[in-house]
């Protein structure tokens, strides 16, 4: 039998020992010598507990330590916890009304249609390629991470489930589900993310958007082709994967990237220096003339 002590299960912040506890219980129960283990204790703990008493405990903490350090009065500190809670709104709606979706798929039976309609016709390898596309069009069409993996989360797991035993193929899903749903987070005009840094650096959203659209969307392409798709395939390993996409990347930097008033390797290779250089005369003389206009 296991003896009963009192060692603490940390889940996200909150120290929840009444979870041990009753974890240990259904081990006695049940006649099983399973050793307590902070690996155990986590994954047979009440999770959405141990959420809920953590952070009020470090709501109340905050509201205490704050007022007392002087730093700001308990009045302004609850206004801005208004605010947080109006600013959370919007994403914990999403997900509630992804769970609500989730629910009702499960209920219809969405899953094993799509299973039994997709039979042998498409090869499992493909899959974890195929959920990364898809969460990359949610994702940039909602803009929020946590709702794609709510939508795609309940339909995609059971059906993998019903293609294949394999669970290298349900790991490979489950990583690519988690690595499309950021990409809207970063691309999307719509995201959180965006709308705040714009506001923050008082950027114009559509230059925001460019940048970040340079910037990520040559990596998506690249982490689908040589990571999800041909990891799936199992053409090479996954950290093989990461050493290609790595080095991809960087390549793809250090020729297409430059400072500003300078050539990038490609044009150095495709000889447009001439071209580049009598632009950026002409930016610095437009800026010159704009500079002395407002002097006079």
């Amino acid at each position: 039998m296991v003896q009963r002590d009192y060692t603490p299960c940390n889940t996200s912040g909150g120290v929840y020992r009444a979870d041990v506890l009753r974890w240990k219980d259904k081990i006695e129960s049940s006649g099983l010598e399973i050793p307590t283990t902070f690996l155990n204790c986590v994954s047979k703990c009440d999770s959405i507990n141990s959420l809920i008493i953590g952070t009020t405990v470090s709501l109340l903490l905050t509201l205490i330590l704050i007022p007392a350090q002087r730093i700001m009065g308990l009045s302004k500190c609850l206004e801005h916890f208004v605010v947080g809670v109006q600013s959370m709104s919007e994403p914990s709606m999403i997900l509630i009304l992804a769970w609500a979706l989730g629910l009702a798929m499960n209920d219809i039976h969405t899953s094993e249609y799509i299973a039994l309609a997709l039979g042998d016709n498409m090869p499992v390898e493909y899959f974890p390629a195929l959920v990364c596309v898809i969460g990359y069009a949610m994702s940039y069409a909602s803009g929020s991470a946590m709702g794609t993996q709510g939508i795609i989360f309940p339909l995609v797991v059971p059906v993998i489930v019903h293609l294949t035993k394999d669970e290298d193929i349900y790991i490979k899903t489950v990583a690519a589900t988690f690595s499309s749903s950021v990409f809207g987070n970063l691309c999307s005009p719509i995201a959180d993310t965006t709308i705040a840094g714009v506001l923050f650096t008082g950027c114009p959203m559509l230059d925001h958007i460019k940048v970040m659209t340079v910037f990520c969307v040559p990596v998506a392409v690249l982490s689908v082709v040589f990571g999800d798709l041909l990891v799936g395939m199992e053409v090479y390993p996954c950290y093989v994967g990461y050493v290609i996409n790595t080095v991809l990347v960087v390549g793809l930097w250090g020729l297409l990237g430059r400072s500003p008033g300078r050539r990038s390797l490609l044009d150095v290779v495709l000889g447009r220096g001439d071209a580049i250089s009598s632009r950026n005369s002409s930016e610095e003389e437009d800026e010159a003339g704009e500079k002395t206009s407002l002097l006079s």
